[in-house]
């Protein structure tokens, strides 16, 4: 099956359709006005009375007829106006359109008599318009306004008007009576007072001079003078397309145009005139003024007649339904409660009242406690940041591989870059789990700190003052990736001086487990204890310490995913040191000094001479091997060249041993090897256990620390000084037998140079949760996080129940899964992003009631947010714990809405952790996905509660108001341990009694669809019922639409089983993320698709969703007007097509709609009627949109539409224009497309 089969297919006889908007809503029939019984006002009896008396006959004093009574009721000024007044001006103009467009349609051409009656019917408007215009401003007195002004429209509009239409009429009387295209026809309009006349009788009756534009003497001579004009009627052959042309023709069509707004004009101000005359007017005739009075006191009689289709529909809704309006709903607000020093906590009762101010009445209002509410001494003191970013590109040019996995960390979560930068946003907004920039739609970069990861190693082992060294930390654990990581890492070394930082020899997997070698060269200097004031970070170690950071490369991706699943059972340090020359000598005769040639075995070597050597480095640690190494100023020579043996004995318990194979060299050599196998495995010649790494020399007392090299033999001197005596004693005797040589003397050890070279090994244990092993720990494993540090060890973890149990390599940003039913239970789950809370002044086992107050709808309206989505945990003794079922109550919808989240903080939380800054509690909000599905912040406060209005009498439209911010500033009965209360945001939720009109509209739909959402008209109108938030709702039945965050997803327009409801925002009650597309906000998507899921079948899958916004864009270039500023214009033509294109994202600019079309010439009309441009060259429109495939799309079309039924179409972000000289119209070569 192919993609478009699954997730993607149309209904090609899908109903296009609107949907339903909020006006839509309102049925006309529910106005209790809507079919009054007496819909006349008195204007229309004036004008009645008028028509009437004409038939009553009029009999004078001698009781003879003479004439009628219409002398009598149409000679006040107020019968004129009142004439005027009830034209029905909707009618003429409805009737003039049929006429247009019914001769704007070519499909008339079989009723070409018709069409010439229509055309007639058009000239004979105007004209009799034209005539009553006449009669009607020369009837009203000077001093009337509407004289003035009609006289002042005839000469200036309508007389110019008229003069068109009479040279059109005067071309069509030049040609022969068959072809002539005006009817001699009037129409059936009634028009102020009269029946409609043909063209040719006005134009042959004659109309005041009002009407004559060239200064002629009479009406004759100016018509004659008209010259006819035939060129609206266009060059057709046939009747048809003149008789079409016309109809078309602007100056034609903006003739009737002319016409029909000054008939409506004069509609409208003769009802003002008409007021004015009843009410300011002293000169009615007596007989008249008593009409008039009777008029007045008529109309009581009308309104209350005209009040039985409302009281009607009252009597049914009220009485026999027994329904009522919705009650006001109270505002609430947040407040804030500060202690005053002494008290550890104070109980606020359910009901204590805050007051609210006055209101309009003067009344005091009040708030009172939602509940009971326990506030303590705890304050927010800290909010931190982490965030793992994802597969979402960053920047242009970069690969979105760089920054897949990287960490962020932000130590200061509500600053401008993370580090404490001051807020730049309008509303002081900062986003609790990262801190990214768009720019144009596009990931422009993420301003936060890059974090500190790694790990680190403390142990007497690596004390390593001189020499070529070695250090080698192995991890037994799983294979990782085959790889070397080397370049992604480096190591420091606490020194003298500061960190000394090393690149590693190598960092890679080999046979059993991961394996870190760092080689340090002579010139490195020594590395010693840590010092927290030297190194930072505050280890609570006194050891020296390797620490390995993972390095932020800005050429290669962060290591940690790589890394991140190390699991260890064991790690190994191993120390390989070369030419250690620091050393505690001495011999029989005392301390020896290295510093300068020395004889090890004192002046006069004998037999069990000692040279006892000692190391504070190399003897507290599991040695593996150890040598000494010696330079001699010359080559030791025994008497008569006997052989001396060196023993090589340790010390222990204060005792000198051998080794269990006796250690034995020539005292001519040049390297004795100080190590063995010792006499029992329980005493080994070191002690393998911390200590300082100073030299002390050998003392009676020294127990243990040292080996000795011991002389088996002397050196022959006194066989030699025996030999000397025995040699002079013959030469002195002259004995003639004395032939011998004379003896050399011994020549005894005299060293030059002495080094130490040793290799030690230690083995740290992370898989036995043994308290006794913990404590004798020797060395110590941990992790470096962003903002601490925390020691990794099996029994830390085992005091923790709730931690995560397995041994990482690196800091592990997870929880074990609880909530979610889509994963196995305990699994771990990764973390995107983690928002940390500090608080002082906590003493637990107490309750936090933290406000986040949320800048509304500013979470990702394209994001799908998971549920459950946050995770709560507490920080215990470095590990995270979540909070139990019933310790949180979260009342932000998961940092959707502002509300308050209040936490159970248990006895076990900690303060004294090195994984956050000690002397806090510290609460974590984790999410493992969809971090943009959270709203910006404005505020994170403790000791929050919520209080509702309480009404007390008070002005009813104070309860349907906002509070605003800081109102709200005490108890209405003070109390001592409340130092303050403050309201830091104004009151919300408030809504005012409902209004009549809207309970006739919401009790007719809830009788049509009975509170359950069955077909469209249900779901749209309970939506818009229910949230007044929302301005157009449009649903799709057999509809499911499950977008991704690409606007892709699943679109199927034949899905049985599933609904669509797509929603529009109020844009007067939103605060839009992105004006150009109104998104609604998540928040309110999930509380639509409750309210929905109450009311509608339980077989039916249901969808709402935002709509799929569909970008336009222009690629165009653009002359302007001579002597403009190129670079301003430019950019103004930009912004003029933006608003064309997304009119809703400005002020007064209406609101979206779904589907449409935007045609490409009209485009390019509005471009060049723009007041500054000059002409429009290589003009192209560019459409995009998701395809069938759920492939985007981007085409050059000439007509742009909605490609879906949730489709609309929106302006780009930005238009590519660009502004030209005049000579750069035309490229040298370049000819028109016409002459290629």
């Amino acid at each position: 099956m192919s993609r478009s089969d699954c997730k993607q297919n149309r209904d090609p006889l899908q109903l296009v359709r609107e949907g339903t908007s909020r006006e839509e809503r309102l049925f006309p029939a529910l106005d209790p006005g809507y079919a009054p019984v007496d819909e006349r006002a008195a204007a229309h009896h004036m004008v009645f009375a008028q028509a009437y008396s004409a038939f009553l006959n009029y009999f004078n004093a001698d009781n003879v007829q003479d004439g009628d009574w219409q002398p009598f009721f149409s000679g006040d000024v107020s019968v004129q106006l009142a004439l005027a007044a009830v034209q029905d001006v909707d009618a003429y103009r409805i009737r003039i359109k049929e006429y247009l467009d019914f001769l704007k349609d070519l499909n008339f051409q079989s009723d070409e008599a018709k069409a010439k009656e229509y055309l007639g019917y058009l000239f004979s408007a105007a004209a009799t318009l034209a005539r009553q215009f006449d009669i009607f401003q020369a009837a009203l007195p000077a001093d009337l306004p509407l004289k003035s002004m009609l006289q002042a429209l005839l000469q200036s509009q309508l007389a110019l008007a008229l003069n068109r239409l009479i040279s059109y009429y005067k071309a069509d009387l030049a040609l022969p009576q068959p072809d002539s295209l005006i009817a001699e026809a009037a129409p059936d309009l009634v028009v102020l007072g009269k029946s409609a006349v043909t063209f040719a009788e006005v134009y042959q009756g004659g109309l005041t001079g009002e009407w004559i534009t060239d200064g002629s003497a009479d009406w004759a001579a100016y018509t004659n003078g008209v010259l006819p004009d035939a060129s609206v009627y266009g060059s057709g052959i046939e009747a048809y397309q003149r008789i079409n042309h016309i109809a078309t023709h602007n100056l034609f069509t903006s003739a009737l145009d002319q016409f029909l707004k000054a008939y409506a004009r004069t509609a409208a101000e003769a009802a003002k005139g008409l007021e004015a005359s009843l009410t300011q007017r002293d000169d009615h005739q007596p007989h008249y003024a008593l009409f008039l009075t009777f008029l007045r006191l008529f109309a009581y009689a009308r309104d209350g007649a005209n009040t039985l289709t409302g009281r009607h529909l009252d009597f049914y809704y009220r009485i026999i339904l027994q329904l009522k309006e919705k009650e006001a709903r109270p505002g609430h607000a947040h407040l804030l409660i500060e202690l005053a020093k002494q008290p550890p906590e104070h109980l606020v009762l359910a009901g204590e009242l805050f007051k609210a101010g006055k209101d309009a009445l003067g009344h005091d209002a009040f708030f009172a406690n939602d509940r009971d509410f326990v506030a303590n001494q705890a304050q927010v003191a800290a909010l931190m940041t982490v965030y793992r970013h994802g597969s979402e590109k960053v920047g242009v040019t970069a690969p979105s591989s760089l920054q897949q996995g990287r960490i962020f960390a932000s130590p200061v979560a509500n600053s401008e870059d993370g580090i404490g930068g001051e807020l730049t946003s309008n509303d002081k907004s900062w986003h609790p789990f990262h801190n990214k920039k768009y720019q144009d739609g596009t990931l422009a970069k993420i301003d936060m700190p890059k974090a500190e990861i790694g790990f680190g190693v403390a142990s007497h082992y690596l004390y390593l003052a001189q020499g070529e060294r070695s250090v080698t930390l192995s991890f037994q654990s799983q294979p990782t990736a085959a790889r070397d990581f080397k370049d992604d890492v480096v190591c420091l070394f606490s020194s003298e001086k500061g960190w000394l930082e090393k690149a590693p020899v190598s960092f890679a997997q080999e046979t059993g487990g991961l394996v870190l070698r760092i080689d340090l060269s002579g010139a490195d200097p020594a590395v010693v204890a840590y010092s927290a004031k030297l190194h930072g970070y505050s280890f609570a170690t006194e050891l020296p310490v390797l620490l390995v950071k993972l390095k932020h490369r800005d050429d290669a991706p962060f290591a940690y995913p790589e890394l991140e699943p190390v699991t260890l059972t064991q790690a190994g340090l191993t120390v390989e040191v070369t030419g250690l020359k620091t050393a505690a000598l001495s011999n029989d005769f005392g301390p020896v000094g290295a510093s300068k040639p020395f004889q090890p075995f004192g002046p006069s070597p004998v037999a069990n001479g000692s040279f006892v050597i000692g190391s504070g480095e190399m003897f507290q640690k599991s040695l593996t091997y150890a040598q000494v190494n010696v330079q001699w100023q010359s080559t030791p020579a025994p008497f008569n060249g006997a052989s001396v043996s060196v023993v090589t004995e340790y010390l222990q318990g204060g005792v000198w041993r051998q080794y269990k194979t006796s250690l034995q060299a020539d005292v001519t050599s040049t390297t004795f090897d100080l190590l063995g196998e010792p006499q029992s495995a329980d005493a080994p010649p070191y002690s393998d256990a911390p200590a300082p790494p100073e030299n002390e020399q050998f003392q009676t007392s020294s127990r243990n620390g040292f080996v000795r090299l011991r002389l088996a033999a002397d050196f022959g001197q006194s066989d030699y000084e025996q030999a000397l005596i025995d040699y002079i004693k013959r030469v002195t005797d002259s004995d003639p037998n004395n032939d011998g040589e004379k003896p050399v003397a011994p020549t005894g050890p005299y060293v030059t140079g002495l080094t130490l070279d040793y290799g030690a090994q230690q083995t740290i244990a992370l898989d036995q949760a043994d308290r006794g092993k913990f404590e004798a720990r020797q060395a110590l494993f941990f992790h470096l996080d962003p903002f601490g540090y925390a020691e990794q060890h099996p029994y830390l973890k085992s005091t923790v129940p709730a931690a995560i149990p397995s041994m990482t390599l690196l800091p592990q940003f997870k929880h074990l899964n609880r909530d979610d039913p889509k994963l196995p239970k305990g699994v771990p789950v990764p973390h995107e992003a983690e928002f940390y809370v500090g608080v002082a002044g906590l003493v637990p086992p107490q309750n936090l009631a933290l406000l986040f107050q949320v800048v509304d709808g500013s979470a990702d309206p394209l994001s799908i947010k998971p549920k459950p989505h946050i995770d709560w945990s507490y920080l215990q003794q470095n590990e995270w714990v979540p909070f139990g079922h019933g310790e949180v109550e979260d009342r932000t919808a998961e940092l959707i809405d502002s509300g308050i989240v209040t936490l159970s903080i248990p006895r076990g939380a900690s303060s004294d952790n090195t994984l956050l800054p000690a002397d806090q509690y510290w609460v974590r909000a984790a999410v493992k996905s969809n971090s943009d599905s959270v709203c910006r912040l404005i505020l994170v406060a403790a000791q929050a509660l919520q209080a509702t209005f309480e009404d007390q009498g008070n002005d009813p439209a104070f309860v349907g108001g906002t509070l605003h911010a800081g109102i709200i500033a005490k108890l209405a009965q003070p109390d001592a341990d409340v130092k303050k209360v403050s309201q830091p945001f104004a009151s919300f939720g408030g809504r005012g009694k409902e209004a009549p009109a809207d309970f006739y509209t919401r009790v007719s739909e809830r009788l049509r669809h009975k509170d359950r959402a069955i077909a469209q008209w249900d779901y749209e109108r309970l939506v818009l019922e229910g949230f007044p938030q929302i301005y157009r709702v449009k649903c799709l039945n057999h509809t499911q639409y499950e977008p991704d965050a690409t606007g892709s997803g699943i679109y199927r327009e034949l899905a049985p089983g599933h609904v669509t409801v797509v929603t529009i925002p109020d844009l007067r009650l939103a605060a839009l993320r992105d004006p150009l597309r109104p998104y609604t906000s998540l928040g309110l998507l999930d509380k639509i698709s409750a309210y929905l899921a109450q009311r509608l079948s339980c077989f039916v899958r249901l969808h709402v969703r935002n709509p799929l916004f569909e970008e336009v864009q222009v690629d165009c270039k653009v002359t302007l007007q001579p002597g403009l500023d190129q670079s301003f214009y430019e950019q103004k033509v930009k912004e003029a097509i933006t608003r064309f294109l997304s009119p809703w994202a400005f002020p007064g600019g209406g609101n979206p709609s779904f589907g449409g079309k935007v045609r490409k010439s009209v485009l390019i009309d509005f471009v060049e009627e723009l007041p500054y441009v000059d002409c429009v060259m290589d003009f192209r429109l560019l459409h995009s949109y998701i395809d069938a495939d759920g492939n985007a799309r981007t085409d050059e079309v000439d007509e742009a539409a909605g490609s879906t039924t949730v489709s609309i179409l929106v302006s780009a972000r930005k238009h590519l224009v660009a502004a030209i000289n005049p000579a750069e119209e035309e490229t040298p070569g370049e000819l028109c497309r016409c002459l290629a």
